[in-house]
């Protein structure tokens, strides 16, 4: 199906099958000029239509003008996907929300997700005519996209209601459901999508859910969770990081996918079809679907700039930390700054110079200084980088370079990582940017260059308000982020799975705040700090509450209908 049909695939199914609120009496009045629910479910290729309407779940770089993504954009964290970041400085100050919000979109969208999965699943005995090889596909791609809502409530809200059954417009016992456990639920997720695994192809075609694309998902979430109930002392989560290598192994073991030798083009290309390190990605296309991402990074506005905590944190070519390499010339101008620093921060930011309020000699300017490069495209120009919603570099959704950071992650948690276990995951990632690899001794004894890697920050203050983690879970973490920065988005969910809140706090994390070094001489220009650092917002302050902020209100609004039915939906700690 070209991208034009598939669109219009999917605006015909959102008058055809609306994914409905829970009071909906769409089984009950249909529309004469449309399919009914009862004569849809006649082919595969119906099937396939209907299944296009998931793939909109995967927000990419958004769509249009609007400033929605799981990459760059940041928000008020009740109202989307990601959240406030601690790698990247909004233009505009956001500040976690101080009452409960009345409706929560996140919640919403998950919901209707989770409701055409359920009508999907269904339905699917009722086509005629189909395999059985074709029903099991189809069944795994309604328990992938059923799963992959479930979890994404989970992270946001905990303790959710978890619906597997699809309710008509009376149904109140499947509609009005109370909260279950969250690890009652990642449970049920880690189910429908071992069943999807088993089920699913292993190719139905380009960019299309498949057996391998799942293993990524199952990998991600199973990591998310073994963790997150380690470090929030939520009970074993072993078997979970057990899940998460296997599922990584898997892909790894394959040998269809490859890491590319342009670490930048996963985030810029113009097509990431035919990438071998794309397993599945967000296809924009001239005049169908775009966005805007490169327009807001070559905005004249205020930009969202990288900050001071995010640019310490890669090491140097050597793979040493700046704290410890002879390498580091210190933040005294960009160009100390980059100079023999892991390339990912060069591809990351613009080189050509720091802009800051009063500072913008590339006519652009940054919160921090630090201007956000990483999408930018060379050979595009023109409208296609300045005019919003006309940006169509493609986005992606699950690579390579994730599964390996999980598989590497994974072992390090378990305890059981290897230097074998290096060398087949975050060492080629290292070696693929052009820093040096990573030689295990012992947990807390990893070398590079010969060197053992000695990172004060791993022990600093800051760290120890929630625990001090192993060196080489240091070092794995410290990859992930140079090698996922500015998928603000995955960022957000690695800090609250390892309860590091924290980090977002400025009473608890000074750097969170600054920007680049422009010395007091500049202080005319811009506010600086005493010693010459850019800070992004001196007028004020933000606190993280840790009984609070690791999880989201529950949406008013659902807790004022699940009253009028006399049953409780209780809302979350501190909201």
């Amino acid at each position: 199906m070209n991208k034009f049909n598939k669109y219009s695939s999917i605006l015909l199914l959102s008058g055809l099958l609306l994914a409905l609120s829970a009071c909906s009496d769409f089984l009950d009045k249909q529309p004469k000029d449309q399919f009914t629910d009862e004569d849809y479910w006649s082919s595969e290729s119906n099937l396939r239509t209907f299944a296009w309407k998931f793939y909109t779940d995967f927000v990419g770089y958004g769509s249009g003008v609007g400033t929605s993504g799981e990459f760059y954009y940041q928000s008020s964290p009740a109202t989307d996907c990601i959240s406030i970041s601690d790698d990247i400085n909004s233009g505009i100050f956001l500040q976690y929300e101080t009452n409960a919000n009345t409706t929560n979109k996140l919640w919403k969208d998950n919901y209707i997700t989770i409701r055409r999965a359920n009508l999907m699943l269904t339905r699917l005995p009722l086509v005629p005519n189909m395999n059985e090889e074709a029903t099991k596909h189809w069944e795994g791609v309604a328990r992938f996209f059923r799963a992959y809502s479930h979890f994404k409530l989970v992270q946001r809200f905990g303790d959710i209601p978890y619906s597997e059954t699809y309710a008509s417009s009376n149904d109140y016992a499947n509609i009005y459901l109370p909260r279950t456990n969250r690890n009652e639920v990642i449970d049920k997720v880690k189910a429908d999508l071992d069943i999807a695994i088993a089920n699913l192809r292993a190719s139905d075609g380009d960019n299309r859910i498949n057996k391998y694309v799942a293993l990524a998902l199952q990998a991600r979430i199973c990591l998310y969770e073994g963790t997150y109930r380690k470090y929030h002392n939520m009970g074993e989560g072993q078997d979970y990081l057990l899940e998460a290598k296997n599922a990584a192994n898997q892909i790894m073991s394959l040998g269809e996918y490859s890491l590319g030798s342009d670490f930048k083009a996963v985030y810029n290309s113009i097509e990431l079809k035919g990438n071998k390190e794309i397993l599945l990605y967000v296809d924009y296309q001239p005049n169908v679907y775009m966005h805007s991402v490169q327009n807001f990074t070559n905005s004249t506005s205020t930009l969202n700039g990288m900050n001071k905590f995010a640019i310490d944190s890669y090491a140097c070519t050597d793979g040493l930390p700046i704290t410890q390499s002879p390498l580091y010339k210190g933040d005294e101008g960009l160009v100390n700054v980059i100079q023999d620093r892991d390339p990912r921060l060069k591809a990351a930011i613009r080189n050509d110079g720091l802009g800051y309020s009063g500072n913008n000699p590339n006519g652009v300017f940054s919160s921090t200084g630090y201007i956000i490069a990483i999408f930018n495209n060379p050979t595009q120009s023109g409208p296609e980088i300045t005019t919003g919603g006309r940006n169509h570099v493609d986005a992606p959704i699950f690579g390579l370079a994730e599964v390996l950071l999980n598989y590497a992650e994974a072992c390090a948690e378990l305890g059981t990582i290897t230097q074998a276990d290096l060398d087949i995951s975050i060492n080629p990632l290292r070696t693929r940017a052009g820093i040096s690899p990573l030689t295990y001794i012992s947990e807390d004894h990893v070398q590079a260059k010969g060197i053992k890697i000695e990172d004060p920050k791993r022990i600093s203050a800051l760290e120890q308000i929630s625990g001090t983690v192993s060196s080489i879970t240091w070092e794995i973490r410290r990859d992930r982020r140079a090698e996922l920065m500015t998928w603000t988005y995955i960022r957000y969910a690695d800090l609250m799975r390892w309860k590091k809140g924290d980090y977002l706090d400025f009473t608890k994390n000074k750097d969170v705040t600054l920007g680049a070094k422009v010395g007091k001489a500049n202080a005319a220009l811009t506010t600086v700090n005493e010693d010459g650092y850019i800070i992004s917002y001196p007028n004020f302050t933000r606190t993280f509450d840790p009984q609070k902020h690791y999880l989201s209100s529950i949406p008013i609004n659902d807790i004022t209908n699940y009253a009028n039915e006399g049953i409780e939906l209780k809302q979350n700690p501190g909201w």
